[in-house]
């Protein structure tokens, strides 16, 4: 019941922040789901899916505190580091392995400039965090898996969309622009 209730948080924090702007009270709102999911895999024993939410807690709060990228880059690889040592030291098979890589990909896509490779790592590690969700039975984290993946698809599906139209648009301008050159 007590698990209940952490991974309700949890989720209400992945769905609550897009309606925020600030984006310290993004950060904040994302660090709280972080650290509520943290709990919530500690309750349900698996503890390197735990350990993966603080670090990613961490690197939420670091990115948010530390204007100079190459030190964010650095803590990040530092963090990935420790969670690499901490995923060995609270080992459970294949959970274990899901957890890891899904929270290095998560990461990865934390430190993209741009925000379709961002989300192009969050959807190519979502099905490892899916994977580890369902072995687990963290159903609060399945909501999360589900806003996730259909969140990104459709972003990336509009955004691939709103690049071809530019495209053909470009490609209409040219080959008038060449044929008109060519008739006169």
């Amino acid at each position: 019941m007590i698990a209940g209730a952490v991974g309700g948080v949890a989720l209400l924090c992945v769905l609550g922040w897009p309606f925020f702007t600030d984006y310290r009270t993004v950060v904040k709102i994302q660090s709280v789901g972080a650290a509520a999911f943290a709990l919530y895999f500690l309750m349900l024993g698996s503890p390197t899916a735990a350990i993966a939410c603080l670090i990613s807690c961490t690197q939420l709060i670091i990115s948010a505190s530390i204007p100079d990228r190459y030190i964010i880059v650095r803590l990040y690889g530092a963090s990935l580091i420790l969670l690499a040592f901490l995923a060995i030291i609270t080992w459970h098979g294949p959970p274990s392995v899901f957890a890891f890589v899904g929270s290095l990909l998560g990461s990865v896509a934390r430190l993209q400039k741009s925000t379709a490779r961002m989300k192009g790592f969050f959807l190519v590690g979502a099905p490892f965090w899916l994977a580890h969700n369902l072995i687990v039975g963290a159903t609060f984290a399945l909501g999360t898996d589900i806003v996730s993946l259909s969140s990104n698809l459709v972003s990336l599906f509009k955004s691939s969309m709103r690049r071809r139209k530019e495209l053909a648009s470009r490609e209409l301008c040219r080959t008038r622009g060449t044929s008109a050159i060519v008739t006169i």
